[in-house]
């Protein structure tokens, strides 16, 4: 039996195999990591003058760092590009957060920051209007993007693979924007 190639399947073929070697070349460059900011170890306390409240800096992944500061109403955490005025606010959280058990993921692509995951309360509406916030009512993890890549996002905690999925979606905001 004779095969009949014609040159619109010899362009089919090549297209397809420069997008499989372009997919492949793609996604074996970037590599996806995780490191961890404690919010409670380590962290340095800026001490607030004339009835400002205190802050606090921490360590960070390469070229930024987390900041916690409170207002009159609520607390924010936030990470900081190193020499920039650029931030990134991750969360508005009230005043009885328990920072002891609580670590910032921050996702790397190829040893870069790029995006951050935090488990943060999800509040139900407040009981009066002098309240900020309502009783906790369940958790999240916040998935916000630092620079270059926009995110905004959240898994419900109680998903299963929560922790998993929240990278995914991290990974994928990386993906598209690069």
């Amino acid at each position: 039996m004779r095969l009949k190639i014609t040159l619109g399947s010899l362009l089919l073929l090549a297209f397809l195999a420069a997008a499989v070697f372009a997919q492949k070349t793609t996604s074996a460059k970037t590599r996806f990591t995780s490191m961890y900011t404690s919010l409670d170890k380590g962290c340095k306390t800026i001490h607030g003058s004339n009835g400002t409240d205190d802050a606090f800096i921490c360590k960070g992944a390469p070229g930024y760092q987390v900041n916690e500061f409170s207002a009159a109403a609520a607390s924010y955490i936030g990470a900081e590009l190193k020499g920039t005025d650029e931030r990134f606010l991750i969360a508005t959280i009230d005043f009885d957060f328990d920072y002891s058990k609580t670590k910032l993921e921050w996702r790397l692509a190829n040893g870069k920051p790029f995006a951050v995951i935090l488990r943060v309360p999800k509040y139900g509406n407040p009981a009066s209007s002098d309240q900020y916030f309502g009783k906790v009512i369940g958790y999240k993890l916040a998935i916000i993007g630092l620079k270059g890549v926009t995110i905004d996002n959240s898994v419900d905690a109680k998903t299963a693979d929560a922790n998993a999925k929240a990278r995914e979606i991290a990974d994928k905001a990386y993906a598209d924007y690069h």
